[in-house]
C-alpha cells in the first residue's frame, strides 16, 4: 500500500503531496529569482499569466507526449486519450511545449527569455528533486533488479520489494545538487540563459545514463528507452547552444581587439 498523509479532515497520497509541494517550491524559487534579476518579469500580472499559460500548455504537452510514447496502446483505444483520470503524463512533453510557449510569451510581453528560462531551470531543479522523493515513496520510476553492491531493497509501483538499483535516490541527489549549484551561479550574475542551458545539459545527459538502470515500463526503440532518445536530443541541443554562445563570445572579443 502506498503511504498516505492523514490530516483528519482529508487524506492524500504522499506522492501527490510531494509532487504538489515540488510545484509550489519550484514556482516560489522561480519567482524569487525573477524578483532579483527582472522586476518586469516578476510583476504579479505578468508572472501569474505566464504560470497559467505554462501550466495549461505543459499539461497538454505532457499528455500528448505520453500518448505518443504509448501510441500502440492508444491507437487501439482512442477513447482513452482524453481520459486523463486514468493517468499518463510525461514531463518531457511539458518541458518542450513549455519552452515554446515561454519563448512566445516573453516576446509578446517584451521581457527577457533568458531570465525567464533561468528562473524555470531553478524552479524545475528543486521541483524535480522533491518529485523524485515522492517517486521513491510511491515506488514509481523504480530501478532494475540488481545484484550490485549499490542495490537497495525497494518496492516497484506494484509493491514488489527486491534489490534494485537506487535510481530514485540518485535522481533526487542530482536535482538537489543541481538546484544549489544553479542558485550559487545565479548569485554571480551569469549571462541570461546560461543557467537554463547548464540545467538542460546536465539533467538530460544524466537521465540518459540513469535510464539504463530504470526498470519501470515504457516504450523502447531496440534496447534503448524512447525517453533516453528524447533526453539525448535535448542534451545535444543544450551543448550546441552553449558552444554557439562561446564561439560568439570569442568572435566578439576578437572584433574588439581588432577595433583597438
Amino acid at each position: 500500500m502506498h503511504p498516505r498523509l492523514d490530516f483528519s479532515f482529508f487524506e492524500i497520497d504522499l506522492y501527490s503531496a510531494l509532487v504538489g509541494l515540488g510545484m509550489l517550491a519550484g514556482l516560489l524559487s522561480a519567482y524569487l529569482y525573477l524578483r532579483l534579476c527582472s522586476r518586469r518579469a516578476s510583476a504579479a500580472g505578468t508572472f501569474l499569466d505566464g504560470v497559467l499559460l505554462l501550466l495549461a500548455g505543459g499539461w497538454v504537452g505532457a499528455r500528448a507526449y505520453h500518448v505518443l510514447m504509448n501510441w500502440e496502446y492508444y491507437q487501439a483505444r482512442p477513447e482513452e486519450i482524453a481520459q486523463v483520470g486514468l493517468g499518463g503524463l510525461g514531463i518531457r512533453g511539458a518541458f518542450v511545449v513549455g519552452v515554446v510557449l515561454a519563448a512566445g510569451y516573453t516576446r509578446w510581453r517584451r521581457i527577457s527569455f533568458g531570465h525567464v528560462a533561468d528562473a524555470a531551470a531553478i524552479g524545475l531543479s528543486v521541483g524535480q528533486a522533491i518529485g523524485w522523493a515522492g517517486a521513491l515513496a510511491h515506488g514509481a520510476n523504480y530501478g532494475i533488479v540488481s545484484s550490485s553492491q549499490f542495490a537497495v531493497e525497494l518496492p516497484n509501483l506494484y509493491g514488489l520489494v527486491e534489490p534494485r538499483f537506487p535510481v530514485q535516490h540518485l535522481e533526487f541527489a542530482l536535482f538537489a545538487l543541481l538546484f544549489f549549484a544553479l542558485v550559487g551561479l545565479a548569485a554571480r550574475r551569469r549571462a541570461p540563459g546560461l543557467l537554463f542551458l547548464g540545467y538542460l545539459l546536465i539533467a538530460s545527459l544524466a537521465n540518459v545514463l540513469l535510464g539504463f538502470q530504470r526498470g519501470d515500463e515504457t516504450a523502447y526503440l531496440g534496447a534503448v528507452r524512447l525517453d533516453q532518445i528524447v533526453d539525448l536530443a535535448l542534451g545535444l541541443s543544450a551543448a550546441s547552444a552553449l558552444a554557439w554562445r562561446r564561439l560568439n563570445a570569442r568572435q566578439a572579443i576578437a572584433r574588439a581587439r581588432v577595433a583597438l
